[in-house]
C-alpha cells in the first residue's frame, strides 16, 4: 500500500502522491481530458492503488473534475479517502474572494463531490492583496469551526506568498514546486517549523520532467507562450538533472522521488489523465524517496545552474 504521511500539523493522513485531478475531465479548454467514464475509472484505480488523497477544484475541467471524483467516491468510505479542493476562482473564469462565495463556494463543492465535509479547502492562486487580507482566511476559518472544512490554507507558487499565508494561520498550503523550480524550499522548512502541510503541485514541471519533451518540442496550447529559447533552456536543464539520478531512474521517477525526499513535503500531486500516468506515480512512491547524496546533488546544481534565476510557468 501507498505510505502516509501526517499534513502538517493538521491531524491529516495523505498517501505520499495524491490524484492531481486538474486534467480528470474533458472541456472546450482541456479536449485531451478522459470522458467521465474514464476519469471515474482512474479515480477508482487510484484508491485501489492506495492513493488517498485527491486534489481538485470547481474549475478544472470545465466544471467537471469534482463532479467525476464524485461519481468515482459513490459508497467509498468517507475516512478511506482526503479531499482537498479551492476558492475564489470560477468555470467561467471570474473571481470572487467575498466570505459569501468562499462559504457558497464550499458548500458547492462538497455537493459535486458528494460529501458532507471537506478535508482541504485553500485559496486558489489569490492576487496579493486577497492573499494578505485576514478576510478569506476568517471566513475559511468560520467553515472550520461549522465542520464544513478541517483544515485550510492557500495555493501559492513563491516563498514570498508561502510566507504571508503563515502570517494568517494556514495550516495547509498547496505549492508549487519541482527540481527545475525551488524557489519556495526554503519558505517551506518555515512553513514546517509552523506545522503548515506542504502539498506539493506542478512537480513535473507542466509535462517537461516527464521525459515526453526535448529542445525541438513546439506547443500549440497555452505552452505555446514559451519561446524556442525557453523551450530549449528547458530541454537542457532536464537532460542535466537526469544525468544526476541513479542509473536505470527516469526523469519523472526521479522527479517525484526528489520531492519525496525534502523534509516539508507531504504529499505530491502530478497531473493524472490516464491510467498509465497514475500507475508511473505510484511506482515512483513505492520505490521510495531518492538518497541523500543524489538529492544533495540536485540542490546543489540548481543553486549553481539557477540560482535566484526561476523558471516561470
Amino acid at each position: 500500500m501507498m505510505g502516509q504521511r501526517l499534513l502538517g500539523a493538521t491531524g491529516i493522513e495523505v498517501s505520499a502522491v495524491g490524484l492531481g485531478a486538474w486534467q480528470l475531465g474533458r472541456s472546450a479548454e482541456w479536449p485531451a481530458g478522459p470522458d467521465p467514464e474514464e476519469a471515474v475509472r482512474i479515480a477508482r484505480a487510484a484508491l485501489d492503488l492506495g492513493v488517498t488523497f485527491i486534489d481538485t477544484a470547481p474549475v478544472y475541467a470545465g466544471g467537471q473534475s469534482e463532479l467525476n471524483v464524485g461519481a468515482a467516491l459513490a459508497g467509498v468510505p468517507r475516512d478511506d479517502y482526503v479531499l482537498c479542493t479551492k476558492v475564489g476562482r470560477r468555470p467561467d473564469g471570474s473571481t470572487d474572494w467575498s466570505p459569501e462565495a468562499i462559504e457558497g463556494s464550499v458548500r458547492g463543492s462538497a455537493e459535486r463531490l458528494g460529501v458532507e465535509h471537506l478535508d482541504v479547502v485553500v485559496l486558489h492562486s489569490p492576487p496579493p492583496e486577497v492573499l494578505a487580507s485576514p478576510a478569506c482566511f476568517e471566513a475559511l476559518r468560520d467553515l472550520q469551526i461549522k465542520g464544513l472544512i478541517r483544515a485550510y490554507g492557500a495555493s501559492v507558487d513563491q516563498g514570498h506568498e508561502v510566507d504571508t499565508a503563515l502570517a494568517r494561520d494556514a495550516g495547509a498550503l498547496e505549492v508549487r514546486l519541482s527540481a527545475l523550480y525551488q524557489e519556495p524550499l526554503a519558505a517551506l522548512a518555515r512553513a514546517g517549523e509552523r506545522g503548515a502541510g506542504a502539498i506539493i503541485k506542478v512537480p513535473l514541471e507542466s509535462g517537461w520532467l516527464s521525459g515526453a519533451y526535448d529542445a525541438e518540442t513546439r506547443f500549440t496550447d497555452v505552452r505555446a507562450r514559451w519561446s524556442p529559447a525557453d523551450v530549449a533552456l528547458r530541454a537542457a536543464l532536464v537532460g542535466e538533472f537526469h544525468a544526476l539520478l541513479p542509473d536505470g531512474v527516469g526523469v519523472a521517477e526521479g522527479a517525484l522521488r526528489f520531492l519525496l525526499a525534502l523534509d516539508p513535503v507531504s504529499t505530491v500531486i502530478p497531473g493524472t489523465r490516464s491510467l498509465a500516468h497514475l500507475q508511473a506515480s505510484v511506482a515512483a512512491a513505492a520505490a521510495g524517496p531518492l538518497d541523500r547524496d543524489t538529492v544533495d546533488a540536485v540542490l546543489g546544481w540548481y543553486s549553481e545552474r539557477l540560482g535566484e534565476r526561476a523558471l516561470t510557468w
